[in-house]
């Protein structure tokens, strides 16, 4: 009886140890974790689970200076056509007037995507955070199943 419990025990503690260290690695193929940031040696899960969301927040931090700067570059583009309509005869100005509407039209629709991926990334983390609890939460029932009387 004793050796049974005993065995149980480590048994449920070997799968909470084993589903506790695979757990940062289950959506290792995401997209949306995936980063180029170092490895900084860090091999408890909390440090990982730190390193990934610093990943992540400087990702985000890139991609706003990149989406900043072509926002940038195309209203750049739209006052250089807002000059030349400004100064251009009145057979050419119905084809800049369409160039510039084409140009705001980009222009809005590249500011909702970026919008919605910072807001996909910003929400990453907190994704991340829900799937560990998910996982421990599945574990504990697991363990909890064997502990009484099977799985």
């Amino acid at each position: 009886m004793n050796f049974t419990l005993f065995s149980r025990s480590m048994l449920a503690a070997g799968l909470i140890a084993g589903a506790v260290s695979l757990a940062p690695q289950a959506h290792a193929a995401d997209s949306t974790t995936a980063s180029n940031c170092q490895q900084s040696g860090q091999n408890d899960v909390i440090g990982r689970l730190a390193q990934r969301e610093d990943c992540l927040n400087s990702r985000v931090q890139n991609y706003q200076k990149q989406s900043q700067e072509a926002q940038a570059a195309r209203e750049k583009k739209i006052q250089d056509l807002k000059d030349k309509y400004t100064n251009a005869p009145a057979n050419e100005k119905a084809r800049l007037q369409k160039q510039i509407t084409n140009e705001q039209s980009k222009l809005t629709s590249l500011r909702d995507q970026q919008t919605q991926r910072l807001q996909k990334l910003k929400n990453a983390p907190q994704e991340q955070r829900n799937r560990l609890n998910t996982l421990g939460n599945k574990t504990r029932g697991d363990v909890s199943n064997f502990l009484n009387g099977g799985l």
